[in-house]
């Protein structure tokens, strides 16, 4: 257990590495499952007949397409994770993972620019940097709590966000 106080006031416990690194990867089933339902969309919908061993279906899918297949999932991305961590400040893999990103200042959810600019720092190196190196520098930005004292990744840090330990809702007796 690591307290975080920035402030006397503020004090929680930072997420572990692998409930982080759990709650990613819940998130990335949830966006390949988003995206393989789009896949097999534009396949049906250009008749395209996967089961011919002789066509490449990589080129029988139109351009237009194509370019959707290429984008959507850092559309559906930032959707997702914006909107969810700016509202909640969880995506589904952190509910699960009982994890939650919050504002240094303030210890609630960050607002809509603070949420997109933790996006960005992950995501974008990713969709500008070709072949293996963008997500090599993605990773190594994500990946980044894994030795930081504070647990943050360089998207927390630019976004000024922890990722905390939600504690268990407390019952009546």
């Amino acid at each position: 257990m690591e307290p975080v106080s920035d402030q006397d006031e503020l004090d929680y416990d930072l997420a572990s590495p692998g409930a982080r690194m759990g709650a990613r990867l819940i998130d990335t089933v949830i966006g390949l499952g988003v995206w393989i339902t789009l896949f097999f969309i534009i396949v049906a919908a250009n008749d395209i007949d996967v089961t011919d061993t002789e066509l490449d279906v990589v080129d029988a899918i139109p351009s237009g397409a194509a370019l959707l297949l290429r984008w959507s999932p850092f559309i559906v991305w930032f959707f997702y994770e914006v909107f969810l961590t700016s509202t909640r400040g969880q995506t589904a893999g952190k509910i699960v993972t009982r994890i939650k990103v919050i504002g240094v200042a303030n210890g609630e959810p960050p607002p809509w620019g603070p949420a997109a600019m933790r996006w960005a720092v992950l995501a974008l190196p990713m969709a500008i940097i070709p072949d293996i190196l963008g997500p090599a520098v993605s990773a190594l930005v994500g990946f980044w709590f894994v030795w930081d004292s504070k647990r943050q990744g360089l998207h927390d840090k630019a976004a000024t966000t922890y990722v905390v330990k939600k504690p268990l809702p407390v019952r009546p007796e």
